[in-house]
């Protein structure tokens, strides 16, 4: 029956948790291009999901390696945020930051659907950052 009475019963969601990181030099910040899943360009820290039971520095060393084939030191946390993602189905993540240091220098890995990586001064953001890593950035 639908009608003025029949409850909507909302889209499934599924929660994930992630790690992302902070990683700075004396010029700037590591930034990392990706795309939505609409083919939009976005920029954002490095890292990504954590697989079932990993946890998140070791995740996020993972996903430092895979994505920019970079060794890497984690280090204290140093901020969260909510990232719904654009895909066929709802999924939102759940980022830890940590602030991280490179043993290495990074290298885009273009088949983990890093575009490109950059050192950004924090007041020169690009235009397309994520507002959430905008604003972890500007409130540091």
């Amino acid at each position: 029956m639908h009608g003025a009475n029949s409850q909507i019963q909302p889209a499934a969601v599924e929660i994930r948790a992630g790690a992302k990181a902070l990683i700075e030099s004396a010029t700037g910040v590591l930034l990392v291009k990706e795309r939505h899943q609409d083919g939009e360009p976005f920029w954002t820290l490095p890292g990504g999901g954590l697989q079932s039971g990993e946890a998140a520095r070791a995740g996020l060393r993972r996903e430092l390696w895979e994505e920019l084939q970079c060794p890497v030191a984690t280090g204290s946390a140093c901020g969260q945020w909510w990232y719904a993602h654009q895909s066929a189905h709802q999924t939102v993540t759940l980022y830890q930051v940590f602030q991280t240091y490179v043993v290495a220098t990074p290298v885009p890995n273009p088949a983990e659907g890093v575009l490109a990586a950059q050192w950004v001064a924090p007041k020169e953001l690009p235009a397309r950052t994520l507002p959430q890593v905008r604003q972890l950035i500007q409130a540091r």
